[in-house]
């Protein structure tokens, strides 16, 4: 019997000679405040951002057992208390720069108010930093006049490097076709496509995909694609074969690093662009500044004037130096056209404004 009363005895319970009735020993309130829950992050949590913010809640009379001047809050072993927001409540702290990817460790430590010491830790860890993806513009080569047989469709991605990009081609608003991409050069993607005979499209539209691990955009080219048989075609004499057609205007340069009115954050640039596969290009770039509400045109001088030659995907690329008056508001007006065979197409203009 006296074992069986010491038993109930450690277990919280008292038990009244003569009877089988047994009920709880209620403890203070203030001792019951010993408790941290709803940390954040939460213990071994992985892919944590590294602007998390650090937190959690007392529990236990609403947190009213806590002794607030002894609450102490460590990050990695570093004192953050003073940094930290303390109330009865809850703490909460968020760092002043975001946290290195890799393991953290927390610790708490506080009394309640009779002065009982008690500790809390956990650990996270950070997730390396991922770059949002970005579709900067979507471009093609049709957006001027319909392409026809033997024509190469060119349709050009702009935004985040090192994604996995797609180009889909909504024909007529019905079917989709998928075209095969290439990062040309750093967030700069291509697709591209043979035109023949059985081409046709009344009205398209040109969308972009980029995709990294789970994420995923969208961007729509501006302007709508058509492609006709009988666009580009021309009379043949009466028993010759009719020799493939090629559309002028897809041998048209389409540059694809930037768009007009874009503004320049360096000194000198690159120029990247799409045309024919081993099309001449003729790039001729000048600069201006504007003064007097343009009025007068000062700091005129030329920087390129220079052909170049498109290499067997269409891909051209141009260095621009810095002038020798560099300034803020200078602008860079940029002329290209491009030939091939007997062929030249109209020319593309462009100006770009020195930050």
């Amino acid at each position: 019997m006296e074992n069986s009363r010491k038993r109930l005895k450690s277990l919280g319970f008292s038990a009244l000679w003569g009877l089988s009735i047994s009920f709880p020993l209620l403890l203070p309130l203030a001792v019951q405040a010993q408790r941290v829950g709803n940390i954040n992050p939460s213990q071994d949590s992985t892919n944590v951002p590294g602007d998390t913010t650090i937190s959690g809640v007392f529990r236990g009379r609403e947190g009213g057992g806590v002794a607030l001047n002894s609450v102490r809050l460590y990050l990695n072993n570093q004192d953050v208390t003073n940094q930290s927001t303390i109330t009865k409540d809850f703490f909460s702290y968020r760092p002043s720069q975001p946290l290195a990817p890799g393991p953290h460790q927390v610790r708490l430590e506080f009394q309640n108010n009779q002065g009982q010491p008690k500790s809390t830790q956990w650990q996270f860890v950070v997730q390396q930093p991922q770059a949002s993806l970005v579709i900067d513009a979507v471009t093609h080569n049709a957006a001027n006049q319909p392409l026809g047989p033997g024509a190469t469709f060119l349709a050009t991605i702009t935004g985040t490097p090192r994604a996995q990009a797609t180009i889909l081609l909504i024909e007529n608003g019905r079917g989709i076709r998928s075209l095969p991409v290439q990062e040309v050069s750093p967030g700069v993607y291509v697709g591209t496509l043979n035109l023949t005979a059985q081409d046709q499209i009344q009205e398209g539209i040109v969308v972009g995909r980029l995709q990294r691990n789970n994420q995923r955009v969208y961007a729509a080219a501006s302007q709508g694609v058509v492609f006709s048989p009988n666009a580009g075609s021309g009379d043949v004499p009466s028993g010759h074969p009719s020799p493939p057609v090629t559309n002028p205007t897809a041998l048209r340069p389409v540059f694809t690093n930037y768009q007009n009115g874009d503004r320049i954050t360096s000194r000198g640039f690159r120029l990247q662009g799409q045309t024919r596969p081993n099309a001449q290009l003729t790039i001729r770039v000048t600069t201006s500044l504007p003064v007097l509400g343009g009025f007068l045109d000062l700091a005129n001088s030329t920087l390129v004037d220079q052909t170049v030659i498109a290499d067997n995907q269409g891909n051209f690329q141009i260095q621009v130096p810095p002038p020798a008056n560099f300034s803020r508001g200078l602008r860079y007006l940029i002329r290209a056209t491009a030939s091939q065979g007997n062929q030249t197409s109209p020319p593309v203009e462009l100006t770009l404004i020195q930050e």
